[in-house]
């Protein structure tokens, strides 16, 4: 002799998020959707809101953004940022003044070794930038690599990431050291009385 059994004890107890996913589901599928079942799961992290639904491979597009600037947007960056000498940006990138000016407007374009150079000295510019370096031409011509600077190592072609980041340390602690010494926040004008309209005379040893 069979027992009929409630037709409950076959069905499995559904949390109220998986519930309302068989509903959704059901629904669409009735109507004949061909997007009922195979995006279940998705709808679940939609629904259930202890799992923050996004895709965290996109949350940081900058990264993944390739660098398509051209020649002359690079150089426009450099200029902006870092304010170089027409010159000195000749020196480095060895070539001449009207080489660069070429460059700038875009009726020449630089050999490829020089673009790697460009671009390297533009994505310094942006670090400076991004840190908030207000004073980064400053920082151009200090030898603090060995006896080397910035734009040094840029004409070698062996400026690194940690070369930039070890300039803004230093300009973020110059910065800090003039906050503390209390010059930022004086109301006194400049002065010129230091200057001496007369040289000092030296002695008369003869």
């Amino acid at each position: 002799m069979y027992t009929t059994l409630p037709a409950h004890r076959f069905m499995p107890t559904l949390q109220p998020v998986d519930a309302a996913v068989v509903v959704i589901a059901c629904a669409l599928g009735g109507t004949g959707s061909v997007f009922a079942l195979p995006y279940v799961n998705e709808w679940g992290k939609m629904l259930d809101t202890s799992v923050p639904y996004f895709d965290v491979q996109t949350t940081d597009m900058d990264a993944a953004r390739p660098d398509v600037r051209s020649a002359a947007e690079h150089l426009a960056n450099i200029r902006q940022v870092l304010n170089p000498a027409i010159a000195d940006l000749a020196m480095v990138f060895g070539v001449s003044r009207q080489a660069i000016y070429k460059w700038i407007g875009g009726e020449s374009t630089p050999e490829a070794n020089k673009l790697e150079r460009i671009c390297s000295l533009s994505l310094a510019a942006d670090a400076f930038q991004k840190a908030g370096v207000t004073r980064a031409s400053s920082l151009l011509k200090m030898k603090a690599f060995n006896g080397h600077s910035l734009l040094d190592l840029v004409s070698a072609g062996q400026l690194a990431p940690e070369h930039t980041q070890t300039l803004i340390a230093e300009a973020q602690a110059m910065n800090a050291a003039h906050s503390r010494s209390g010059l930022a926040n004086s109301k006194a004008l400049p002065s010129d009385d230091w200057r001496a309209e007369l040289s000092i005379p030296g002695s008369s040893e003869r």
